[in-house]
């Protein structure tokens, strides 16, 4: 119970940070017109054989035109529950249509201690469209390094965690061939996630 109470805590206050931003920031983004986007890189199929522990996810498929994987872990302080309420008012700043043909995924790069129930549970207390995955060890490597997706376990001494995960933060955006297609950068305003949704969903 103390650990997800403290998951409650930690997600209210992101979810606030971003609403107040949002409310500061009320001026458009501007509109840039953007070529349609090269593959960047290609991720085997079989990496993404992860199954939900809701079984709401077992693979890539073509039930989606497009993917948003975010890699983070459960005890992220900061950086995870900010970009996760990023992530989550961006998909409210979307159309019904466009998020039916949506998917977004967090993935964990703790795979050691986040179990697919707690990653399941985590990514739903920001948004209930928002799939929660625990790979096996040699996918999430497989991933990282099909992706370039970086992460690092830090000990810390006389803590009860014992360790820690730097990671970096950006939404990597995939379709159903496994096609790495864009990513966006951390941030604290949902706009740029939400034009990429658009720009690469009236491409696909």
């Amino acid at each position: 119970m103390k650990y997800f109470s403290w998951i409650v805590v930690v997600c209210l206050s992101a979810v606030a940070g971003i609403v107040s931003f949002q409310w500061f920031n009320q001026a458009p983004s501007p509109q840039v017109p953007v070529a349609k986007s090269a593959v960047i890189a290609k991720v085997p199929n079989n990496l993404f054989k992860i199954t939900s522990s809701d079984g709401r996810f077992k693979g890539l498929s073509d039930k989606k035109r497009l993917y948003i994987a975010y890699f983070g872990f459960t005890h992220c302080p900061d950086v995870c529950p900010t970009s996760l309420a990023v992530l989550s008012a961006a998909l409210q700043g979307i159309s019904a249509p466009q998020a039916e043909q949506l998917q977004s995924l967090f993935i964990s790069v703790d795979p050691k201690r986040d179990t697919p129930e707690m990653v399941t549970t985590y990514a739903h207390y920001f948004h209930p469209d928002i799939v929660g995955l625990s790979p096996q060890e040699g996918q999430l490597l497989g991933l990282s390094q099909s992706l370039g997706v970086y992460y690092q376990y830090v000990e810390i001494p006389d803590s009860e965690l014992e360790y820690s995960v730097d990671h970096n933060s950006f939404f990597y955006f995939i379709n159903p061939q496994g096609e790495l297609l864009a990513k966006v950068p951390h941030t604290l305003d949902p706009q740029p996630v939400i034009d990429k949704i658009q720009q690469l969903l009236s491409q696909l």
